[in-house]
């Protein structure tokens, strides 16, 4: 397997390599370059600002003035130098003939001229009037990350970022203003991703390094013009582009560390030992010294061993390493290219968990007097290794004491047979194998043709290919206990499987956009079309019985195969585009836009449906009477949108009943084949629908140092699309759940939240910072679910196994999706009075059991009496960023911060069920009758009721406050590269996730999950680690 790996890496290395040479030698323009120097002043003190970012347009390369002003930057006549600085105007020069180059910048009083993306277009921020936030490429670079949404976290308020675990290459979960929908089709909360113009069906899973800008549409209003594809707002990538002049080199890398910070307490063996006497004893409360005596004796490894499986399981320092380049040119003709290409490797800090990914992406772009046009192509892949999704509860389950692992031998030199089939499990989650590879091609191009300098046509065109194939090995073992000569062995538990994945994904778009003034009027339209048509297959196959774990493959297993039907699938949405603006001399604004859209994933009557949404803004500060402020308050707008989109966050083929064959039975005597209906249809489904009002108001203060962002929203949710129950009569299949329900529309909800954002930025002599911080508040509340009033979710429980036992999530009227209903306990019996009392609604309690809470007052214990009691969502999310820069010296610091909610600690539950948390040496016993621990009985899938998982003793407040990053900097004078011909070299030293602030007690607090229903379960889930690291940036 590792061998395959290796080749198959360097064989895409090369590919990657190759394909970049072959553009590179395209790209080799003959223009005379020079060096151009000069100094940057402000216009208000005309004294010399240091520490001004001069770079190429379009790209990352370029310097900073030094301390008195002065800079010298290679250029290339055509090239367009950018000037910005915290605090000022920034200012665009284009290069002519000079040599020399004195640039005064004026203060920041026009902060919304910035021009950022809305749907299929874009606008100059005072001329928004909806809810869009803008993030710059610099913002993402600051994190050493594989994923977008990591980078985002904390910096938008609005857009909750929550990590799905901390495994090499796992996604991050993105939500705009909450939960959307109720469906567990993965991803169906997860926002629309637009990359240059080009809608996604999925997350792209894009480099940071690829990315030049995103624009982030909130409101519904923005997304309306997306039609059934917005309804979770919109992520707008603008990937890097090309700048006139000769080839410009940036080069970047970093290294570091991982270190898991936290885990889970567990006893020694001596601790261990203790505690299984207390067991003995909670058990049989009669049992003598001498026969527990006996019990202990009885295994000599409760005298030798002492294991610490953490210095199996667990890597101390993984390492992490990312590099970037970065090339970028064109020709005075009009032609520009860039190409930028990355690698990132981590190696996980759990066993058998890695991931690398190589990036490539190149683009090019011609502008002439008429034409302009822009191409892409992109290429990634994707290698990943998973450990075993029950390693870490199987790593708590062993028993400090047990034999010490040994792979190479099958005998297992203890007197439990217990001890050594858990042996096996353990065996069998460490040299589990998971591997996954997945390649990623797309392409798009765009043609924009100017008729007029108020009339053009734009088209989009744009595509993807996603192949996916993921191998797994679950070994086969023989365990033997030496004492009894029992054997434990899985030759039907262990497999070798292959899956297969295919997606693609085309869209085309095209459209006519006019804008003209007339006097003080100024009015824009827009009119177009689009087309999106999106596939995908995938099967799984399996052969059990391995007989050689060191030769993984179909060959090496010798019992039946089976072969899984995935997903099979195609669909298409069609639409037509429309907006209407206005503008009176920038005071008021006015938007109407809507999508007429059809899709082809639902019935003939309901394929189509018009959403229309309206903005308005109103620039206070540009009214005649606002004169006397503007010295203090240089901006003031206020903005209000409504808008309707439409939702589709269910499977293709909903419409269409399947039946299953493999059902068969006896009639007399005889068995005939047999079927029955596998899936319900609904032949009537349709939209779901979003309709959100949005209130928000822009500030802006001391020469627009000081500005602040504020939304207020309400989000009703109608027709959701929610699985209803059937009966047994209705003759569905019995392998599944999911084959008893029946999608309608019966389902509505409700959002409402405030989004703040406040900003200053300053200047003191040398020194400048930057401070942003951002605040988010969100309410989701079901309000209707036809006749149900509570369904659990599709989660099986915390728990595998114990479903029963340990399921904890549902819908339900009045609350939160996903919410917690859960048994109340009321502590231990430790008195004779409190047991007496008990008995009467379980007569099987005894001392130093745990009391449960008979709610409704029945006289018994029944799921009736379980309770809502708190939801995995945080009902408030806060980020802080913080920017200075002394002389040379750069530092920033990142904070985040998510409360308000609860967390079920499945860690926890586990650690107690199996007898091995550090807290159990307290537990209740009649030495200790007043400990707050229950008597330890057994563990879960045993029937104990003290350490089930629905009780409210795994309930933990989930808040928590993370320095998320941390980094120091440091750049090179200009005047001692000079003669290296460098522009720039810049190091740096980064820690991110070094402190926690939690009283949660697992091993992180940021618990997310793909579907609403796994949000704040952790399930053992992979922890999320620390990172420090170093690097650099060469740019030339």
């Amino acid at each position: 397997m590792n061998g395959y790996y290796s080749i198959t890496r360097k064989f895409k290395v090369g590919i990657i390599f190759s394909i970049t040479l072959l553009l590179f030698s395209f790209t080799n323009l003959y223009a005379q370059n020079r060096v151009i120097s000069g100094k940057v002043i402000g216009q208000d003190d005309n004294l010399p600002l240091p520490g001004v970012n001069v770079t190429l347009q379009g790209t990352t390369t370029g310097t900073i003035t030094d301390f008195d002003g002065n800079f010298s930057i290679v250029v290339e006549e055509g090239n367009v130098l950018v000037f910005s600085f915290i605090g000022m105007k920034t200012k665009t020069v284009t290069i002519k003939s000079q040599s020399t180059l004195n640039v005064t910048l004026e203060s920041e009083v026009e902060m919304l001229d910035e021009v950022v993306k809305i749907g299929y277009g874009e606008q100059k921020k005072k001329e928004v009037s909806g809810a869009v936030a803008h993030v710059k490429a610099e913002n993402l670079e600051q994190m050493t990350t594989s994923d977008l949404g990591d980078a985002l976290q904390g910096q938008v308020a609005g857009v909750s970022v929550t990590a799905a675990s901390g495994a090499p290459g796992e996604s991050a979960v993105i939500q705009i203003r909450g939960v959307s929908t109720l469906s567990e089709v993965e991803g169906a909360n997860q926002p629309l991703y637009v990359v240059d113009g080009i809608p996604q069906n999925e997350d792209p899973r894009l480099a940071p390094n690829e990315i030049a800008s995103i624009d982030i549409l909130k409101d519904l209003a923005s997304c309306a013009v997306y039609g059934t594809r917005g309804a979770n707002g919109v992520i707008l990538i603008t990937t890097k582009t090309g700048n006139q002049g000769k080839l410009k080199v940036s080069i970047d890398g970093n290294y570091g560390v991982r270190k898991i910070i936290t885990n889970t307490p567990l006893m020694n063996a001596s601790e261990q030992a203790y505690f299984d006497i207390l067991h003995q004893r909670a058990l049989n409360p009669g049992i003598s010294d001498d026969e527990i005596n006996m019990l202990v004796s009885r295994n000599k490894n409760n005298y030798k061993n002492d294991n610490n499986l953490d210095d199996i399981v667990f890597e101390d320092y993984a390492p992490t390493q990312q590099y970037n380049i970065n090339l970028t040119g064109g020709s005075s003709a009009g032609f520009t290219y860039n190409l930028t290409g990355g690698y990132y490797g981590q190696k996980g800090n759990v066993i058998n968990s890695n991931f690398e990914r190589l990036n490539f992406r190149g683009g090019s772009s011609y502008k002439s007097d008429k034409w302009t046009i822009n191409t892409s192509l992109a290429l990634s892949t994707e290698d990943r290794q998973r450990p075993s999704g029950n390693l870490l509860n199987q790593t708590i389950r062993y028993k400090p004491y047990m034999a010490p692992l040994d792979p190479e031998k099958n005998i297992y030199e203890g007197a439990s047979d217990q001890e050594a089939m858990q042996a096996n499990f353990l065996y069998q989650a460490l040299y589990f194998q998971d591997d996954e590879s997945r390649d990623r091609l797309s392409g798009n191009i765009s043609i924009k043709y100017d008729f007029t300098d108020w009339l053009s046509f734009t088209t989009n065109a744009g595509g993807n290919i996603m192949n996916r194939y993921r191998n797994r090995l679950n070994p086969y073992f023989k365990v033997v206990n030496q004492q009894t000569g029992k054997e434990f062995s899985n030759p039907n538990n262990s497999y070798y499987s292959e899956a297969v994945e295919r997606s693609t994904g085309f869209s085309w778009d095209g459209r006519l956009f006019a804008k003209k003034s007339f006097g003080d009027h100024t009015v824009s339209a827009l009119i177009g079309a689009s087309m999106e048509e999106y596939s995908g297959q995938s099967h799984t196959v399996q052969r059990r019985g391995i007989v050689d774990n060191d030769k993984p493959g179909f060959g090496s297993a010798t019992l039946e195969t089976t072969v899984t039907p995935g997903f099979n699938y195609v669909y298409k949405i069609i639409g037509t585009i429309g907006r209407l603006q206005y503008d009176y001399k920038g005071k008021y604004l006015l938007s109407l836009s809507g999508n007429y859209n059809g899709n082809s994933k639902f019935a003939e009557n309901n394929k189509f449906k018009f959403f229309p949404s309206a903005s308005v803004g109103w620039n206070v500060s540009e009214e005649d009477f606002f004169a006397d402020f503007r010295s203090t308050m240089n901006m003031f707008k206020i903005r209000a949108s409504h808008g309707n989109v439409g939702g589709q966050s269910f499977r293709p083929y909903a419409d269409l009943p399947t039946i299953r064959r493999g059902f068969d039975y006896s009639f007399n005597g005889q068995v005939y084949s047999g079927a029955a209906q596998a899936a319900f249809a609904n032949p009537d489904i349709q939209w779901e629908t979003s309709i959100q009002n949005n209130i928000g108001v822009d500030m802006a203060f001391f020469d627009n140092r000081l500005t602040f962002n504020a939304d207020v929203y309400h989000t009703t949710k109608q027709d959701m699309l929610f699985p209803i129950a059937t009966p047994a009569s209705a003759g569905s299949s019995a392998g599944s759940n999911n084959d008893k329900l029946v999608t309608l529309n019966v389902g509505n909800m409700v959002n409402q939240g405030l989004e703040l954002a406040l900003g200053y930025k300053g200047r003191f002599k040398k020194l400048n910072w930057n401070i942003t911080g951002t605040f988010a508040t969100n309410s989701n509340e079901i309000t209707n679910m036809n006749s149900e009033d509570f369904v659990y979710t599709a989660d099986q429980g915390l728990i595998y196994g114990a479903t029963n036992q340990s399921r904890v999530t549902a819908y339900a009227t009045g609350h939160e999706a996903g919410a917690f209903f859960l048994y109340k306990t009321e502590g231990i019996i430790n008195s004779e009075e409190k047991l007496a009392e008990y008995q009467k609604v379980n007569p099987a309690a005894r001392m130093g059991d745990l009391m449960i809470r008979d709610t409704n007052g029945d006289g018994q214990i029944t799921e009736a009496d379980k309770v809502y009691a708190g939801s995995g969502l945080p009902k408030y999310e806060a980020g802080l960023i913080l920017n200075l820069r002394y002389k040379n010296w750069d530092f920033m610091m990142n904070w985040y911060g998510a409360f308000g909610h609860e967390i079920m600690n499945g860690s926890k539950l586990m650690a107690y069920s199996e007898g091995r948390h550090l807290d159990q040496i307290h537990t209740y016993s009649a030495d200790n009758p007043y400990s707050p621990i229950p008597a330890y009985r057994g563990d879960l899938k045993q029937g104990t009721t003290n350490f089930r998982g629905d009780t409210d003793l795994w309930l933990e407040d989930g808040s928590y406050l993370r320095l998320k990053n941390v980094t120091l900097g440091y750049t090179i004078p200009k005047n001692k590269l000079k003669k290296a011909g460098i522009d720039q070299v810049r190091f740096y030293i980064r820690a991110q996730n070094p402190l926690t602030f939690t009283k949660y007690t697992g091993y992180d607090p940021e618990v997310g999950g793909n579907g609403v229903s796994s949000r704040g379960l952790d399930k053992g889930n992979y922890p999320i680690a620390a990172l420090y690291s170093t690097g650099f940036r060469f740019n030339f």
